[in-house]
């Protein structure tokens, strides 16, 4: 989360300090007529980015676990230890992941 509190007449046409939280006012009713339904584009884009990022890290932690199992680096309970989960979320990862690669 990306907080900023602007205190410019000029950028946010309130005379004070404004605050915003990943590029939009945190009190909405200082948001400019007319830019209500920008603040809402730029939050879903932020969302969608977000996903993104998770989709693509979760396959990238999937595949290293994948490895680190099947080359015998680290055991399937010391990579459960480590992430925090059951070993048995782990097997269900690594097995997902294997899943997804034969659909490709």
């Amino acid at each position: 989360m990306i907080l900023q509190i602007i205190n410019d007449k000029d950028i946010t046409g309130v005379e004070g300090k404004v605050p915003y939280a990943n590029g939009v006012e945190m009190e909405y009713q200082h948001i400019p007529e007319g830019k209500h339904e920008d603040r809402i584009k730029a939050l879903t884009l932020q969302i969608q980015t977000a996903r993104e990022i998770e989709k693509n890290l979760s396959l990238q932690r999937a595949r290293l676990l994948e490895y680190i199992v099947e080359e015998n680096k680290l055991s399937v309970i010391q990579c459960a230890n480590i992430m925090n989960v059951s070993r048995q979320r782990v097997y269900k990862i690594i097995e997902s992941n294997k899943d997804k690669q034969e659909e490709e």
